[in-house]
């Protein structure tokens, strides 16, 4: 018999799928649809929500926990994840009744500006500025001095704390990120070998939050939708996509991992993305985080103009050179645009880079560094439809997965040469690096372990090969001399038989 909970909404009934996902990752996967309904009273991102979650609602087929379950993670999210008006009233209970728990997002600067230098915490959503924190803390969680870390803390206060007769009285006493203890690539894999690839495509989905099922969501979509999750899989992994609007393009930056973060409007100045210049030199972004979201980059005050050849410099090798300082990342860069129009519609006059800032949409050397262009045109506009009620991964477990045991796999771009080649002439250097590349992100999602058949290679080399040529149709469509071929084709090593890639738009 299913097993139903009711949440206030409509019941949930476990299907299938749910049972396989249970029983081959118990304590690792929750139903999505809580996450939907904490998200609804927190600022907290889904990741966060999640964890709490997966403390105490991760047996989904037991109605009766998952109710008390979600009775304490309310509980937790309302006494220990700030409103923004609430600052005041948190500052005064730290007063008056120290230390305080709290789970916010937490930033750090340091003020040269005091004697020695002090480090001030923020806590972001509280609102609470010229929070103390130990050096130990900051050696120990560098990522605080970059884009910050979302953290349970215990804040205490010490009144004899004083700068420049000034008091700075609250101090992070203790600090944990919120993030898993443990994950084995084992098994993981070993739970994924209990799955069909198409199975293991929905669960993937699910875990976005997306329901497969569906009627948008069809075979083609869903591979789409995993094709945004490939730069936390795949180090410097670069991809445009353009498309219209509430198609859920950010949710990979901002929900899904804490290894991702997004520049709302491509606003960033070269220290923080790249490096410091002060001693010694702090790496920026590009060495803290697995990917970089430009959002609304088309239209945006992007700015680029002066230091362009650093980002092409480093999306091409991985590092750049800044005066005497050398610094390497392996974060991927995703430029994300809205665009207004379907180009499926019309015949265009002009590429499909035209409605990114000045200072990059001309330049083909730019675009050519840029791995795949995800057609966001073809990604259905979010519905309530479309939110899926059954059980994915818990966030926090796959994004640890992702980072700490598939992105370091550096084998599986070339696995498809196996059964294929490339036909002779019509591939650049680059292009072969962006395919594989490609090949490769889709491989560790879909296929953890490495084993696949041919017919799963010709799928993802499929995909890769027209992700990649859609970058290059828009190349030949600036400089049909530069960029002359716009089509892909590869040959069965067995048959010698030879598969044409083609896209219009």
């Amino acid at each position: 018999m299913a097993a139903i909970a009711t949440t206030g909404r409509t019941p949930f009934v476990a299907d299938e799928l749910d049972r396989q996902a249970f029983g081959a990752f118990p304590g690792l996967v929750i139903r999505k649809d809580l996450t939907q309904l904490i998200r609804g009273v927190s600022k907290a991102p889904s990741y966060v929500i999640e964890f709490m979650l997966g403390k105490y609602c991760a047996n989904i087929l037991d109605d009766a926990e998952v109710r008390e379950g979600l009775r304490i993670v309310q509980e937790e999210v309302a006494a220990k994840i700030p409103r923004g008006d609430e600052t005041e009233v948190i500052k005064a209970q730290i007063r008056e009744r120290p230390p305080r728990r709290l789970i916010d997002l937490v930033k750090v600067e340091l003020d040269e500006r005091l004697e020695s230098g002090v480090y001030w915490a923020a806590l972001m959503t509280a609102n609470i500025r010229n929070v103390n924190i130990s050096s130990e803390i900051l050696q120990k969680y560098e990522r605080l001095l970059i884009a910050g870390v979302w953290s349970n803390l215990l804040i205490g206060y010490d009144d004899t704390i004083r700068y420049r007769n000034k008091t700075y009285p609250f101090v992070i006493e203790r600090l944990e990120p919120v993030q898993v203890g443990r994950v084995d690539l084992g098994e993981y894999c070993a739970g994924r070998s209990k799955f069909t690839r198409d199975q293991w495509i929905d669960t993937l989905v699910r875990t976005m939050g997306y329901e497969p099922t569906a009627p948008e969501m069809t075979e083609r979509v869903k591979l789409l939708y995993l094709v945004r999750l490939i730069p936390l899989v795949e180090p410097n992994y670069h991809l445009i996509e353009l498309g219209p609007r509430q198609t859920g393009k950010s949710f990979c930056f901002t929900e899904f991992s804490p290894y991702g973060t997004l520049l709302a409007g491509g606003a960033v100045t070269v220290p923080k993305l790249f490096v410091s210049n002060t001693m010694p030199p702090r790496p920026g972004l590009i060495n803290q985080r697995d990917v970089v979201g430009f959002d609304e980059i088309a239209g945006s005050a992007f700015n680029a103009d002066d230091d362009k050849n650093l980002y092409k410099n480093y999306m091409e090798s991985g590092q750049i050179n800044r005066g005497t300082i050398t610094v390497k990342g392996d974060a991927g860069f995703v430029f994300n645009g809205n665009i207004n129009f379907d180009p499926r519609e019309g015949l265009l006059t002009e590429h499909l880079f035209k409605s990114l800032p000045a200072t990059v949409a001309g330049d083909t050397a730019f675009h050519d560094r840029w791995a795949a262009y995800l057609p966001g045109w073809e990604m259905p506009k979010l519905t309530p439809e479309m939110l899926t009620a059954h059980v994915g991964f818990i966030l926090d477990y796959v994004s640890e997965v992702f980072h700490r045991e598939l992105r370091p796999i550096s084998t599986y771009g070339a696995l498809w040469q196996r059964w294929f080649q490339a036909t002779p002439g019509e591939w650049s250097a680059r292009d072969m690096r962006s395919i594989n590349r490609t090949f490769s992100g889709l491989t560790k999602l879909i296929f953890p372990n490495g084993e696949m058949t041919k017919e799963d290679a010709r799928l993802l080399l499929r995909l890769a090969l027209e992700l990649r040529l859609r970058v290059r149709l828009e190349l030949h469509r600036m400089s049909s001399r530069e960029f002359p071929l716009t089509a892909f084709s590869y040959q069965d090593l067995e048959t010698g038989e030879r598969d044409n890639v083609q896209v219009d738009v």
